[in-house]
């Protein structure tokens, strides 16, 4: 972040759609702190706000306009974000403390220490202008959470309304590039044929896509009865899955999959139906598909079924930088740090152990949310949806943080989703510890 998004901040309030949008925004406003239902898609808005963005290099100085409204939109993408931001700290503001005191996830505060070794390492040997703004922007984020979202936390209600609005991501991302498809693909799949949907790269677009299947998961799964409303998540979440085959993102492949066994890791029966029910989608589309389209070579094809590790020179130079450098990381070329094709190593190589430690500690205090998570769905199988749709959705943050420097971002969808899984995952324990303290005093006086 630079004065760039300051300058387009500031026209974007002053001009005709800032006005509007101003108006649009105090009304929204209003309503939402009557209904906590729009309050949590205020945020889902905000999220996929955060994953708008352009490709661009070298070569390509301007990607191929998108159709209206969604140009404009991708243009005011980062002050877009701010603004949602700032309204729900205000909405956060205006929100009632409940049960819950403590609603700060312990790996949040490992992510802020590794923010703050980011801030320090910009401040000695970068632009510190850019410093301060990526620190005051991280902490907004935060304080947005702790007001806002992890703060609604307190019910079964506000917990499905978490997930729903973490699945409403993917509906609101699959909405747009249904729509810009349906006037030109070209401009979605202009880089070497791989989908970007609205965002600025093919692993930004898998990134979002496959945080968001856990969620659809749950939502189907809770959902008992067959009708509209299963069948629309049913068709959103085929295709979320189809616009992430498009993507050629092996990540990403990696991440949804992941996901998926993790959330049925007790339910071996679910998976295979699953697996039946997704081959008889296939067999009924690929029916009505010439086989040659089927057996077409395409960019998403063939970069699945490629080997090789593309990244290996990448982690070795990350790798070596580290080794060089143990206490403060390499040196910095720039005035901002630019993140390599993996989180622990990018952290290791550009901040050394002042910022490799915390990264790690964050990821220790990720897994050991998963196994407690485990244990409670094993206690109470009534919450084994519930702790899935987390642990699918950490596992799968975590197995892409391998190959992708998801968790190192700023204003990024999936800092966003991971830190709304670990609030997710902080009410469930909550809830258990709670629940248990309930029991254990009702047995005493017995």
């Amino acid at each position: 972040m630079n004065s760039d998004p300051i300058s387009k901040l500031i026209d974007l309030i002053f001009s005709p759609y800032g006005i509007f949008g101003i108006i649009i925004a105090v009304f929204i406003l209003e309503k939402a702190r009557q209904s906590r239902r729009l309050a949590w898609l205020l945020f889902a808005f905000c999220c996929y706000a955060t994953s708008l963005g352009k490709f661009q290099d070298e070569w390509i100085t301007e990607p191929p306009p998108l159709v209206f409204p969604l140009q404009q939109i991708r243009d005011m993408g980062r002050p877009l974000t701010i603004v949602l931001l700032v309204l729900l700290i205000l909405l956060g503001m205006q929100t009632h403390n409940g049960w819950r005191r403590i609603i700060i996830p312990q790996p949040v505060y490992y992510l802020i220490a590794f923010q703050v070794a980011v801030f320090f390492k910009i401040v000695v040997y970068g632009d510190i202008t850019f410093a301060l703004l990526a620190l005051i922007t991280f902490g907004a984020i935060v304080l947005m959470f702790k007001l806002g979202p992890s703060r609604w936390l307190q019910d079964e209600y506000n917990f499905r309304l978490g997930v729903w609005s973490l699945a409403m991501v993917g509906v609101i991302f699959a909405i747009a590039c249904a729509y810009q498809g349906r006037f030109d693909m070209y401009a979605m799949t202009f880089v070497q044929g791989r989908f970007l949907g609205t965002t600025g790269s093919s692993q930004h677009a898998a990134a979002l896509l496959a945080g968001t299947i856990p969620c659809f998961m749950f939502l189907i799964e809770s959902h008992k009865k067959w009708d509209w409303i299963k069948a629309f998540w049913i068709a959103v979440l085929l295709l979320v899955v189809y616009f992430l085959f498009l993507t050629a993102s092996r990540t990403g492949a990696l991440m949804g999959i992941s996901s998926i066994l993790f959330f049925y890791r007790n339910r071996a029966g679910s998976l295979v139906r699953l697996g039946l029910f997704a081959g008889v989608v296939l067999g009924t589309i690929f029916w009505f598909i010439s086989p040659d389209k089927i057996t077409e070579s395409t960019p998403a094809s063939n970069r699945f079924i490629s080997g090789g590790n593309t990244r290996e020179e990448a982690w070795i130079g990350m790798w070596n930088g580290f080794m060089s450098n143990p206490f403060f990381g390499s040196p910095l070329y720039g005035g901002r740090l630019v993140f390599g094709e993996n989180s622990w190593l990018a952290a290791g190589d550009t901040t050394g152990l002042i910022g490799f430690i915390p990264i790690v500690m964050m990821g220790l205090g990720c897994l050991k949310m998963i196994f407690e998570l485990h244990k409670f769905s094993n206690a109470k199988p009534t919450y084994f949806l519930h702790s899935s749709t987390v642990i699918a959705g950490l596992s799968g943050l975590l197995v892409g943080s391998f190959s992708e420097a998801i968790l190192l971002g700023n204003l990024s969808f999936p800092v966003f989703s991971l830190l709304m899984y670990l609030s997710l995952g902080k009410y469930l324990l909550d809830f258990e510890r709670v629940q248990k303290k309930y029991l254990s005093s009702q047995m005493v006086p017995n």
